[in-house]
């Protein structure tokens, strides 16, 4: 299987996979062969590679950073939002779908979902921020939430795979773009789009929030949302005015996966238990399936192995750097 890599051709390539000639996405680097078709006009991660005398890019993305705590918002026991500041460039780069930071707790990093970015000018100067929202599970989280507004967090990013499944968000965002260019041309024509369908639970909500301004537009949008783990006042301000329905995974079953029947493209943003639930009860809507990228949110390097997975091929991938 051919595997893109999340970070081709970003301030992070090449890394330290390509030091170790384990780089997937380039065979020169793994087998002293290019296996790249003579039409490709992109970055060559080799190239760079070489030109850097052979080292991976020093710093980059990855690089730790300093992020001041701007403000700490408490929803609940078991729910903050916390707002870093951070250079606007850095807050633009986190708009991308699937944006998660880590921050450091404890000596290991906690990879954390983006909800939300942006800026603010104050005179002269602009200035960026980030939130995220938290759930105080375990150790890290908890030491996390600690460090109060005015303190620092240590953070590194942004990382670009926190959703899995992003061909079918590719599909669903040509598509829609493809259908209006139909209607520019011929107003009395009326594509069929398909129904786009988000269902939520927790924090897990927060790759939806980050983007849904972007998806205003789509039409036949519907979103179901399982609030248990959620404060009502957190979604009236994050949703900022989108319609939603209120549901709950563990009884409304069968309206769940009717909705999902009914619809073109899914975005599964729960727990992995209900996502495998949910893909074994409707095993072929899986390549129509956006799920968060959790359980493969590790160092978002690709060095902790963590993520490693082994292909029917035998191919070992980082999940946590790749993009299926």
């Amino acid at each position: 299987m051919k595997y893109k890599c999340a970070d081709r051709g970003s301030l992070r390539c090449p890394c330290v996979l390509m030091e170790a000639g384990q780089c997937y996405a380039c065979a020169m680097a793994r087998e002293g062969k290019c296996d790249c078709s003579e039409d490709w006009q992109g970055v060559c991660p080799y190239n760079e590679y070489l030109q850097n005398g052979k080292r991976a890019a020093e710093g980059g993305l990855s690089a730790e950073l300093p992020a001041k705590i701007i403000k700490v918002t408490k929803y609940s026991e078991q729910l903050s939002v916390v707002r870093l500041g951070v250079t606007k460039g850095f807050s633009r780069r986190c708009s991308r779908p699937g944006s998660f930071i880590t921050a450091e707790a404890l000596g290991c990093r906690v990879p954390l979902s983006v909800l939300q970015e942006g800026w603010d000018k104050d005179e002269n100067t602009v200035r960026g921020w980030i939130e995220t929202a938290l759930q105080p599970a375990g150790p890290k989280t908890k030491e996390l939430l600690k460090v109060r507004e005015g303190k620092i967090w240590h953070i590194a990013g942004p990382f670009e795979t926190g959703l899995a499944g992003r061909a079918a968000l590719d599909r669903l965002t040509e598509s829609f773009c493809a259908a209006n260019e139909i209607i520019t041309e011929s107003p009395g024509e009326s594509p069929s789009r398909g129904k786009f369908l988000v269902v939520a639970r927790g924090t897990a909500i927060a790759p939806f929030i980050n983007i849904k301004d972007r998806l205003k537009s789509m039409p036949d949008t519907e979103i179901m949302a399982d609030d248990e783990k959620l404060s009502r006042v957190f979604l009236e301000k994050y949703m900022g005015g989108t319609k939603y329905e209120t549901v709950s995974l563990a009884h409304d079953e069968e309206k769940i996966l009717s909705a999902m029947d009914g619809a073109r493209t899914i975005m599964l943003l729960v727990s992995p238990y209900y996502v495998e639930r949910f893909l074994r009860l409707r095993p072929e809507r899986k390549d129509d399936i956006i799920i968060p990228n959790h359980a493969n949110m590790c160092c978002g390097a690709g060095v902790c192995g963590a993520c490693s997975y082994t292909d029917k091929d035998g191919v070992t991938v980082r999940r946590c750097k790749c993009i299926l």
